[in-house]
């Protein structure tokens, strides 16, 4: 096993006995995720955490960690991200845009570089990537064909057809 795969992202507390609610970035995680730890990213350093107990309701998992039998102790979880470990060789979908691919990948459009993708936003008609740029201002390009042209997942890159002038503002 080496490197990691992006699950999810702690986003708060779950009742009093420290368990944490969990965003789940993939789809397919729905299914249910077989470990017995996470790794939670620390300051860019993985920490292995035991998995104590584990519920499991759509794109949400309920988990509460060995160590983490309060919410006082459970509250440096918050917004930490989680990781299981992956096997390098482990094929992917030729063409798969998954949320954990995405997120923290450089977005260009044709003539610059936009920002990078801090969030994804599942909506009924389409997703829409959150792309914050170096001054920190958002902004939100839809996930369609007619915008994007390509993504490198192993430089996480996505390439955009259409200029940065396609999302400013018309407001003075």
């Amino acid at each position: 096993m080496s490197g990691f795969v992006l699950v999810g992202k702690i986003i708060s507390l779950y009742g009093k006995s420290g368990e944490v609610k969990v965003k789940l970035f993939d789809e397919s995680s729905e299914d249910g995720i077989a470990s017995d730890f996470f790794y939670v990213d620390f300051f860019g350093s993985k920490k292995k955490l035991r998995i104590k107990s584990t519920k499991q309701t759509g794109k949400f998992l309920i988990l509460l960690f060995e160590g983490f039998d309060s919410q006082a102790s459970s509250s440096v979880l918050l917004e930490k991200e989680i990781f299981l470990e992956k096997d390098e060789d482990e094929e992917q979908p030729e063409f798969s845009f998954l949320i954990r691919d995405l997120l923290h990948s450089e977005v260009f459009t044709v003539d610059v570089l936009l920002g990078k993708v801090v969030d994804v936003l599942s909506l009924p008609g389409n997703d829409v990537y959150v792309v914050e740029n170096d001054k920190g201002k958002e902004t939100l390009v839809p996930a369609v064909q007619e915008i994007i042209d390509r993504f490198d997942k192993k430089e996480k890159k996505l390439y955009l057809k259409v200029e940065k002038s396609y999302f400013e503002d018309d407001e003075n």
